[in-house]
């Protein structure tokens, strides 16, 4: 007879003991990728958290750092909401049309690459495509004295923006040829003072060619609430054919509410500095706005979900808050 087989095989002790410490190693192996995938998910959430409080802080700063408080740029101060005049283009005047209502300016690349002209809005270069926005032009006049005693940057109201493709060819080197088939703007101007005697229009006398132009319009920037009941800074533009502002846009958030009062924890607030570091309180007058040599802003949010991760919050389970602080100093204050 042939001899009986060996069958080999595991116990049932063997089977439980092996189901009990596959149980635990997989026990573990879960609490590992749940604790990495809450970890993940709550670094994903502050990053997200944190790309909105940049975009504040890096947007507004842009726009206010050219503004000029005692040149009136500055219209509305308060602590969650800023309106002024945003400069939207800069070039210098290549020619003069007569008639004292008209000034042009360079195309915005030249042949040869340098660029005299930078300007977005008005619809340029369709100025077909005209906005409601109310846009402010500001040339500088030398005066008619020798030194910078009588200089000053004369204010026009933007009324119309046509284009030539021939005009300013002899004015300088700069412009040649070459560059006879780009538009050029010619803005038409009007001013709420006299008229020049010389040039029968708002347009000095004094005002030469090569004068720098600035072009602004008037925006606002404000802490919101929108229909889904959370706080956003919004941005809107000037409607001139209604006294009104647009609706307002988001830029960046959601944040935290608004809160008024000083040293609240607000969404996100303004506060503005004379130059020896005063605080000029919201809602200034004009003659306290002019003295505003610094604007500081502060934006506080929180994330959508609660976090709880080692490393960000240990032991906590809620809303991670954050919050960042710039300040802006302003240029042009001479």
């Amino acid at each position: 007879m042939p001899p009986a087989r060996t069958r080999h095989g595991m116990t049932l002790v063997e089977i439980m003991i092996s189901l009990v410490l596959l149980g635990i190693v997989s026990g573990v192996i879960m609490r590992v990728i749940m604790r990495q995938q809450r970890f993940y998910q709550g670094v994903n959430q502050i990053l997200t958290q944190r790309g909105q409080l940049r975009q504040a802080t890096g947007v507004v700063p842009s726009d206010l750092r050219s503004l000029s408080s005692v040149g009136g740029d500055i219209l509305i101060a308060s602590d969650s909401s800023m309106e002024f005049m945003m400069n939207v283009g800069t070039g210098v005047v290549c020619a003069l049309v007569p008639g004292g209502t008209k000034v042009v300016m360079p195309p915005e690349v030249l042949f040869n690459g340098q660029s005299l002209t930078s300007w977005y809005g008005y619809g340029w270069p369709d100025p077909k495509n005209k906005p409601k926005s109310a846009y402010t032009v500001y040339i500088y006049n030398p005066g008619s004295k020798t030194g910078n005693d009588d200089d000053t940057w004369q204010k026009f109201t933007l009324t119309d923006v046509t284009s030539s493709t021939t005009a300013c060819l002899a004015w300088s080197t700069t412009i040649t040829v070459a560059d006879a088939g780009q538009k050029r703007p010619i803005l038409e101007l009007s001013s709420t003072g006299p008229n020049d005697p010389v040039t029968g229009g708002p347009v000095s006398q004094y005002i030469a060619v090569g004068a720098p132009v600035r072009i602004m319009k008037q925006v606002r920037y404000k802490l919101y609430q929108a229909a889904d009941g959370k706080w956003y800074l919004g941005y809107s533009d000037y409607d001139a054919t209604t006294s009104k502002y647009d609706e307002l846009t988001p830029v960046s958030g959601p944040y935290e509410a608004y809160a008024s009062g000083t040293g609240s924890a607000t969404g996100l607030a303004f506060r503005y500095y004379d130059v020896d570091g005063i605080e000029i309180a919201s809602g200034a007058n004009a003659t306290d706005r002019a003295r505003i040599a610094r604007v500081d802003l502060i934006a506080r949010s929180r994330t959508a979900t609660n976090v709880r991760a080692a490393g960000i919050q240990a032991g906590l389970d809620q809303q991670y808050k954050d919050s960042l602080a710039v300040s802006v100093m302003l240029r042009n204050r001479q």
